[in-house]
């Protein structure tokens, strides 16, 4: 299983990855992505069984039928999640993407808008060598070896399973 990361904020990160998860699972790569949510977020229902059991105390619940299951752990209080750690609970499969995950030592990319007036992550993470940006730029960022525009998907997939790294068996 390899892993690569993706970063950006108010860039177009979410709809880039989930073209980049079609244009993956058409080339027949089994693809998971496991996400770093940067605010509380709640994937569970008020009212339901999960729900109740979890505000009583449960520390993990798993919801399963014959289509899908979910794993619901509460980690209060633990430090940020590592996703190579992570992917220890997913199914075998080609390709993880960690996607938010700004701070983790991954090869990755960045997705960026231009004119966005937040400074780029890529300047302070050496880790992340390609941007992907809604202009053509005309010289490469210091440290930046590649460059891509939103609409080059087929290009991004080959270059993400290029440089995705081996995670440890």
């Amino acid at each position: 299983m390899k892993m690569f990361r993706i970063c950006g904020y108010g860039s177009g990160r979410s709809a880039l990855v989930t073209r980049l998860v079609e244009e993956l699972s058409f080339r027949q790569i089994e693809i998971a992505v496991i996400k770093h949510a940067h605010k509380p977020f709640d994937m569970d229902r008020e009212g339901s069984d999960t729900y109740r059991l979890r505000q009583s105390g449960c520390r993990q619940t798993l919801i399963a039928n014959r289509d899908r299951w979910g794993l619901l752990c509460e980690t209060p209080a633990q430090p940020e999640p590592d996703p190579v750690l992570l992917a220890g609970h997913l199914a075998e499969c080609d390709l993880v993407l960690a996607v938010g995950f700004n701070d983790v030592p991954l090869p990755g990319l960045e997705v960026m808008r231009a004119g966005n007036p937040v400074e780029p992550l890529h300047k302070r993470d050496t880790h992340i060598q390609t941007v992907v940006i809604d202009a053509v730029l005309p010289s490469l960022p210091s440290g930046i070896l590649f460059s891509f525009t939103h609409g080059d998907i087929e290009d991004i997939a080959t270059h993400i399973l290029d440089r995705a790294v081996l995670l440890p068996a």
